[in-house]
């Protein structure tokens, strides 16, 4: 390409530009693939997770995380509330909207701190949850990280269908005194996924401008009668799809049982969309109910290849630094020695590792000289 536009009598400044592109394009294909430097991260304080979504969750974005009632979604939520909270003291606050009224967990006795204390509410519609971001955003201070959580959207409904409702009580006790039968209409309003749409429209700026995270939680249902792609669906619809830089899926796989009780369970962990990152990446993460996100376990697993395809667990030799352990022998070992840092060091190398062998950096670019 360089040796035609010198045919063609360019001048050298565009020449140089060209050069300089081309050298570009090559040291970008032969580096390792690493973290996005574009974007500004959030840790989630979970290393397999921060793996899958290529870094974190980036600030300034909507980030959905879907699943099914004992999957973990919440945990998440707080596990990335404390980790941030931890990791940047006073220049991080958050708000919890337990739109479902069902938040059931102690943050205390997990994270040491009450999440719900000061820093909560109880969003009823869709209008609500608009303005309890509109205001809760516009306080975030300069320098200052935010994360907002709505816990579920499922349980939000909107201002119509409060409308129709109380109509239709209204109809039922008319009815009643006449002694008829009351004859209702059937409602095919779309105003829950009108608003939504029309909540990003208004907030996603917001949002971004003042480097906010608004962390989405939705549950998973049925696609009754389908024949092709998806079987489970989530509220949220195509606004949801479009508006959120990373939507992640939760799923139970294994239970964990101590004296044939329940302790925990294996959680899978799938993106199914990064904006930010490569997508479809996927890891299994150990959730202890009186513990949280056990990272130490999950991270063992990974590095050691303990799980099947399917997330249950597959006993291995295990050997450390030279010294063969059993599975909680390790986690005692890396706890005892605070070598939590460096097992997470492996872990990422590993993966890193991974990356590295799967990608097309060997393949020639198409548009290189």
């Amino acid at each position: 390409m360089t040796d035609m536009l010198k045919k063609r009598g360019r001048p050298k400044k565009i020449l140089t530009e060209v050069q300089k592109t081309v050298e570009q394009v090559k040291e970008t294909v032969s580096k390792p693939i690493e973290k996005n430097a574009s974007v500004d991260f959030l840790s989630t304080g979970i290393d397999l997770l921060d793996l899958v979504l290529g870094g974190g969750i980036p600030k300034g974005k909507i980030f959905n995380l879907v699943g099914d009632k004992s999957s973990g979604k919440t945990l998440v939520a707080m596990e990335f509330i404390a980790y941030c909270k931890k990791l940047l003291g006073k220049k991080f606050s958050w708000f919890y909207d337990d739109a479902e009224a069902g938040f059931s967990f102690d943050p205390k006795k997990l994270y040491g701190f009450d999440i719900m204390e000061d820093n909560q509410t109880f969003s009823n519609t869709i209008e609500e949850f608009n303005e309890n971001v509109k205001k809760k955003v516009e306080e975030v201070r300069k320098g200052e990280s935010f994360i907002y959580t709505l816990d579920s959207l499922d349980s939000l409904t909107s201002s119509q269908e409060i409308k129709r409702d109380e109509e239709r009580t209204k109809q039922i006790e008319a009815a009643e005194e006449k002694g008829e039968d009351a004859k209702l209409k059937g409602t095919y309003g779309m105003e829950k996924q009108k608003m939504l749409s029309e909540f990003f429209r208004l907030r996603v700026q917001d949002i971004k401008n003042k480097d906010a995270v608004i962390i989405v939680i939705s549950q998973v249902r049925a696609n009754i009668g389908v024949m092709f792609g998806e079987k489970q669906i989530r509220t949220g619809g195509k606004a949801l799809d479009f508006y959120a830089s990373q939507v992640v899926w939760l799923a139970e796989v294994e239970k964990h049982y101590k004296k044939d009780r329940v302790v925990g369970i294996t959680i899978k962990v799938k993106c199914k969309k990064n904006k930010v990152g490569l997508p479809f990446r996927e890891c299994f993460l150990d959730v202890l109910f009186d513990y949280g996100i056990d990272n130490t376990a999950s991270n063992i697993k990974f590095l050691y290849d303990l799980l099947t395809p399917l997330g249950k667990f597959s006993k291995k030799r295990i050997v450390w630094d030279g010294k063969e352990y059993s599975f909680d022998g390790l986690i005692d070992h890396i706890e005892k020695n605070n070598l939590e840092e460096e097992l997470s060091k492996r872990v990422k190398d590993k993966w890193m590792q991974i990356e590295e062998d799967i990608s097309s950096k060997d393949r020639k670019p198409r548009w290189q000289e």
